[in-house]
């Protein structure tokens, strides 16, 4: 059974032509994330659907660390738009950065799932020139992934989670709470994977 075709994904190594301002956009995109974030990102309100993202000093401060800082840990309260601002970062990591795996590991399957459709529904609302293609083996619940060779894929945390993997970012979600024998684990299998 074939899939239905959605419209507001840009299909792999499919030719577009730029404007000369699009090309400077692109180039200011991919040296500036929180420039990208604050002009091209869209992010799901409950009531009111796509809305553009505004940045409050503390986001802006994190995706700072975020690029600057080889580790990072956010200890933040809950609903402070930690892992929608995340989520962008890692969408803007792999659309500007060729052949790059990101590893999402959440302390459940579902916040795994959650933290990719953040990601998909930030990229689809894009404008198209700006989208990479899209490699359609690598765009449902636990992953997406360009024609430039960077994915990104998300699994619950455990004990073998990303072995195997040559890992370029590793984003560890609610990591706190895995329980602490399976955080050393994990730990101890993922450390000579990350590239």
């Amino acid at each position: 059974m074939a899939r239905a075709k959605n419209e507001r994904i840009r299909k792999a190594h499919s030719e577009i032509e730029l404007t000369p301002d699009q090309i400077r956009e692109i180039a200011k995109c991919y040296r500036d994330p929180i420039y990208f974030c604050k002009t091209y990102i869209k992010v799901q309100h409950p009531k009111k659907g796509a809305i553009p993202l505004e940045l409050y000093d503390y986001q802006e401060e994190m995706i700072r660390m975020f690029v600057e800082e080889r580790y990072s840990i956010v200890l933040s309260a809950r609903q402070t738009g930690k892992s929608t601002v995340s989520a962008i970062f890692l969408l803007w990591f792999a659309m500007f950065h060729k052949d790059k795996t990101i590893l999402i590991a959440s302390n459940k399957n579902k916040g795994a799932m959650e933290m990719i459709q953040r990601i998909r529904f930030a990229y689809e609302e894009l404008p198209v020139w700006l989208k990479p293609g899209v490699q359609d083996d690598l765009w449902n619940k636990h992953a997406a992934g360009f024609d430039n060779g960077s994915r990104i894929e998300s699994t619950a945390t455990t004990e073998s989670s990303g072995r195997g993997m040559a890992i370029s970012l590793l984003f560890l979600d609610e990591f706190a709470f895995v329980k602490p024998m399976v955080q050393e684990e994990f730990w101890t299998s993922i450390l000579p994977t990350l590239s």
